[in-house]
C-alpha cells in the first residue's frame, strides 16, 4: 500500500484546465479509489471558500478546504483553524498600497469572513474573471471603514512586475505580512508565517497525518512552501521553474491534460 495519507492540490493552473474545468468521470472515480484506500484529498488554494465550493459543487464528495493560502481550513462546513491580519496591519498595508505609486496595484482587495470587498470605483482588467474569482464581491467607498474579519489583502500589478512588488511589501513589513505571488498578476497579502504549508500541516496534524505522508499539486509561488514541506511535491509541466526548482516531481502532462489525476493513478496503483 502507498505511503500517501492525504493529497493536496493547488486549483487554478493546475487542477483546472486553462478553460476552468475538470475531468468529472475520471475524477469521481478516483476520489472513490481514493476513500477505499483512506487516503485524503483536499483542496489548498489562495482562493476564498465560497469560489472553491462552487468550483467543486459538482462533486460533492471534496469536502475539505485549505483557503486563502492557509488561512482558513474548513472541513465538510465546519472551520477548523482560520488566521486573520490584524485590522491595524490591514490599515497599514491599504493606506501603504494606495498611497505610494510605487506599489499601488490596478485593483485592491480585502478577502473577509463576509465578503470579498473592493472600491467601487477599481476596474479590474478582466471584469469576467473578477466575477468567478470572487463571487461575493461587495464594494465599498472605503476599504479603511470595513468591518470583517480579514483572511487576506490581493492586488492585480502587471504580471512582470508581481515579484518584486510582493518582495519589496515584505521587506516593508518585515513580521507583520506574508506577501507571495498568485499568479495571474496577483499578489496575496496574509499572516507573516502563513502559507499553504502552514495549512496543510495544521490539518494534517488533526487528522494524525505526518508531512512525509503528503503528497501536493501545485504551479505557481504561491505553492513552494506546501511543495517543499510534503513528502511527495509534485509541480505541473506548466509550472513556473521557481516552484519546479523544490518539486520532487514535475507531471508529464500539463493542466489540460490531466496531469493531476495522471499522478494520483500513479499513487493508487503505488508506483509513488
Amino acid at each position: 500500500m502507498t505511503s500517501i495519507k492525504m493529497i493536496a492540490t493547488d486549483v487554478d493552473g493546475t487542477f483546472l484546465t486553462q478553460q476552468r474545468t475538470y475531468n468529472h468521470p475520471r475524477f469521481a472515480q478516483q476520489l472513490n479509489q481514493l476513500a477505499a484506500q483512506n487516503i485524503r484529498f483536499v483542496v489548498a488554494s489562495g482562493n476564498h471558500l465560497g469560489h472553491l465550493q462552487d468550483v467543486f459543487a459538482a462533486t460533492p464528495a471534496v469536502q475539505t478546504f485549505v483557503a486563502e493560502n492557509g488561512s482558513l481550513i474548513v472541513d465538510h462546513g465546519q472551520t477548523l483553524f482560520e488566521t486573520s491580519l490584524p485590522m491595524t496591519v490591514v490599515h497599514d498595508v491599504v493606506t501603504t498600497l494606495l498611497t505610494d505609486d510605487a506599489v499601488r496595484p490596478n485593483v485592491l482587495r480585502l478577502s473577509g469572513a463576509h465578503g470579498t470587498y473592493i472600491n467601487r470605483h477599481d476596474r479590474p482588467h478582466d471584469a469576467i474573471g473578477q466575477k468567478y474569482f470572487f463571487n461575493n464581491l461587495v464594494p465599498v467607498d472605503d476599504l479603511l471603514k470595513v468591518d470583517d474579519t480579514i483572511y487576506k489583502v490581493n492586488g492585480e500589478w502587471p504580471n512582470g512586475a508581481i515579484r518584486d512588488i510582493a518582495a519589496r511589501l515584505n521587506r516593508q513589513f518585515p513580521g507583520k505580512i506574508h506577501a507571495t505571488a498568485s499568479g495571474f498578476g496577483s499578489i496575496d497579502i496574509i499572516a507573516p508565517h502563513m502559507n499553504k504549508a502552514t495549512g496543510l500541516t495544521q490539518l494534517a496534524e488533526s487528522w494524525g497525518i505526518k508531512p512525509s505522508e503528503v503528497a501536493a499539486f501545485g504551479d505557481n509561488d504561491n505553492d513552494r512552501e506546501m511543495l517543499a514541506h510534503v513528502g511527495l511535491g509534485v509541480a505541473m509541466k506548466n509550472g513556473t521553474e521557481s516552484v519546479k526548482d523544490v518539486a520532487q516531481l514535475i507531471t508529464p502532462t500539463d493542466n489540460d491534460h490531466d496531469g493531476v489525476l495522471d499522478v494520483i493513478d500513479r499513487i493508487l496503483t503505488e508506483q509513488l
